[in-house]
């Protein structure tokens, strides 16, 4: 499906208004849909949302610790907002100490690109048509072919698969097989940047989180179904949602994590060695990364991978909302499925 969707991508048709116009019509223009994402309430608490119950993975997950502050609005004064930065990192101080992951319910409730990232032709007005974007074709995040495309292209898509999945009932919406085209790690276009207030202690070591240096700000957009496999990374991660919905798995960090991380090779490969096979994880098998679980953590073969089945720690769970930022502590591994057309960015900073 996803393969006839994008032969059908052409080129998009350019408007004749300006961001600020799109902005300023913006409660007008939801009523169009086929223009703009479904409208899904911004301030929901995300561990509340009925339309997303808790799945409760495997049975036996546990919910991940949580917290409700929103960031201030960029029009507030000076002195406010850096009241509130230090309120944020007060309250994520804790988790961060003791590396453990913190739901930051509602954290960017007020921010611009909760209101406006729903509309696809704020997108393509913002950042343009013939941006070149990288684009995974598959199952999921990096296990498919990844290509580059123009960005209008990949709106395009989106817009096919708006239409597409209206009307689809639960057992069509839950297929965990089929193939869709992820816009996953690419750098957030510098046009939208600032419609995402980022933490001040992420770009600032005032605050005690860290020593303040960000590495990188990215983007994550796609339909309904996208997958980042189970994982880990060597930075702390702030996992923000703007639109839609997803749920994440959080597993915590092992010694073995460590050890295949001090053994990673300059190909970015685990070198195999005798102890593998006893990792819950099997980190580095099948030719994965080193960072990166050969198990389907959803639909798993325990006879291929019986660890997994028997020495796998109890996982965290959360249902990501609109608005809900995720702590995410380095070498947590991390599974992550959106559960509607969804578009997130993240943050890596030490």
């Amino acid at each position: 499906m996803v393969q006839q969707q994008l032969s059908k991508l052409s080129r998009c048709s350019r408007k004749d208004c300006s961001i600020a116009s799109i902005k300023s019509n913006f409660p007008q223009k939801l009523l169009h849909r086929s223009s703009f994402f479904s409208s899904m309430p911004a301030t929901d608490s995300s561990n509340q949302s009925p339309k997303f119950p808790i799945p409760h993975y495997n049975g036996k997950s546990q919910p991940i610790p949580k917290t409700n502050i929103i960031i201030s609005s960029s029009m507030q004064p000076h002195h406010q907002q850096k009241d509130r930065q230090h309120e944020i990192a007060n309250a994520l101080r804790p988790s961060y100490a003791s590396q453990s992951p913190l739901l930051l319910q509602n954290i960017h409730a007020n921010c611009d690109a909760i209101h406006f990232w729903k509309s696809l032709q704020y997108w393509r007005v913002a950042v343009g048509e013939d941006v070149p974007v990288e684009v995974d074709v598959g199952k999921s995040y990096n296990s498919g072919n990844r290509v580059t495309m123009r960005f209008g292209e990949y709106l395009e898509y989106l817009s096919l698969c708006m239409i597409d999945q209206e009307g689809t009932d639960n057992e069509q919406q839950n297929n965990t097989e089929e193939e869709v085209a992820y816009l996953a790690q690419n750098e957030l276009f510098p046009q939208v940047l600032n419609d995402v207030p980022i933490p001040a202690f992420c770009d600032s070591g005032e605050y005690g989180i860290g020593d303040g240096k960000l590495y990188h700000t990215m983007l994550w957009m796609g339909p309904r179904n996208t997958v980042s496999s189970l994982h880990f990374d060597p930075l702390d991660n702030l996992l923000m949602q703007m639109v839609g919905w997803k749920r994440v798995l959080l597993f915590p960090p092992d010694s073995q994590s460590d050890s295949a991380a001090e053994r990673n090779n300059d190909e970015g490969k685990s070198r195999h060695g005798s102890n593998e096979a006893t990792w819950w994880h099997y980190a580095g098998a099948k030719g994965n990364q080193y960072n990166t679980s050969a198990v389907d953590i959803e639909h798993p073969d325990h006879d291929q991978f019986p660890n997994f089945k028997n020495s796998a720690p109890t996982p965290y769970e959360c249902i990501l909302g609109p608005g809900d930022g995720l702590y995410i502590p380095k070498k947590w591994w991390h599974h992550v499925r959106s559960l509607e057309m969804s578009v997130s960015a993240n943050v890596w900073w030490r």
